[in-house]
């Protein structure tokens, strides 16, 4: 158990290439008894994350881009399916990466940058 919410691990979480969290699942899910495609589904997810996030210009961005914009849930793996089943918001996700802009986040300074005085204020 952690942080006092039964059946939610480490792994309930979707992350990028480098480890760093692009969505927490919510721990409560209608669908607690099929978690291989509810893994399969967020990987999904993160695979179009991270095409957005390192080749946002190729065709496989473009259709990443197609694919988060389609309102279609006709079949599984739809991108409205996919955030109904893990629970998360489709227009939630889509500002989000609408905003990220093409360039990783770095969501903690590093202290180096920090000790030269390089850091950046926000």
């Amino acid at each position: 158990m952690i942080s006092g919410v039964p059946n939610l691990t480490p792994t309930d979480q979707i992350t990028d290439a480098l480890g760093e969290v692009i969505v927490v699942l919510a721990p409560r899910r209608p669908w607690t008894h099929h978690i291989g495609e509810l893994r399969l589904m967020a990987a999904v997810l993160e695979d179009a994350v991270n095409i957005l996030r390192k080749r946002p210009r190729s065709r496989a961005g473009r259709e990443a881009r197609e694919w988060l914009a389609s309102h279609d849930a006709s079949w599984p793996f739809a991108y409205e399916c996919i955030c109904e089943a893990l629970n998360l918001d489709p227009e939630s996700v889509r500002r989000e990466l609408s905003g990220q802009g093409t360039t990783p986040r770095m969501p903690i300074p590093l202290p180096a940058v920090d000790i030269l005085g390089l850091a950046v204020s926000a």
